[in-house]
């Protein structure tokens, strides 16, 4: 996990998130791209394709394979948003109350996002029950048909959407692709992970952060 521990370092990060969110939206791919590569903070301009990450999230308050219980205080309550989805709607926390939430956010030319996708397939299809999984993909680099039609290829089922005008890519502060957000059944962000992840580590983090308490945890090959 990568935490700011100088107020210079913070304030350098927060004054290029402020460049990218009032860029022009035709550039904001490509500012955010160029930009990542310059925060020494985070490693993922695009993504790693070793499991590894930048993570935001407070410190954790008790052992989650110990315990079977959420394992991080909430950073945040998550902006409110709403993703249109070819095939299962549109998507706002209206719709969502309730029920946990793990958002991811990629795009078609990314290549550690095409690696991770199918991990989140079968996360998906493992949690469907109690978890609503998301996809948002950043436009600009790719058209909403071309996402969709790396989708159908690799055979994504989740509900997956375009974000229009890249309005969640600047409330959520995204700084990396991919990168996943998960939120709790009262819309708290409990922890944000900017890079690929690998399927033991997305279960884990599954069930430390969203799982409802009363679902038992499986931390087999994790």
């Amino acid at each position: 996990m990568i935490q700011s521990a100088h107020s210079s370092t913070d304030k350098s990060i927060s004054s290029q998130w402020d460049a990218i969110a009032t860029y022009p939206r035709s550039n904001v791919c490509r500012l955010l791209l160029l930009a990542f590569a310059a925060m020494t903070l985070v490693g993922v301009a695009c993504g790693t394709s070793d499991g590894t990450g930048s993570e935001t999230n407070l410190p954790p308050v008790q052992d989650p394979i110990a315990t079977g219980a959420p394992a991080f205080i909430p950073v945040d309550h998550a902006a409110d948003f709403e993703v249109s989805t070819p095939s299962h709607g549109v998507f706002n926390l209206d719709r969502l109350e309730g029920r946990p939430l793990v958002l991811n956010f990629w795009f078609p030319s990314c290549p550690p996002c095409r690696a991770e996708l199918p991990d989140l397939q079968a996360a998906y299809e493992a949690h469907a029950d109690e978890i609503q999984f998301l996809g948002v993909q950043l436009l600009g680099l790719d058209s909403a048909e071309e996402g969709q039609e790396f989708l159908d290829e690799l055979g994504i089922e989740y509900p997956s959407g375009a974000d229009t005008d890249n309005q969640m890519v600047r409330d959520f502060k995204i700084v990396g692709f991919p990168t996943t957000i998960f939120i709790d059944s009262d819309h708290n962000i409990v922890k944000k992970h900017a890079g690929i992840l690998s399927a033991g580590s997305l279960e884990a983090l599954i069930n430390s952060t969203v799982v409802p308490a009363s679902t038992p945890v499986d931390v087999s090959g994790s």
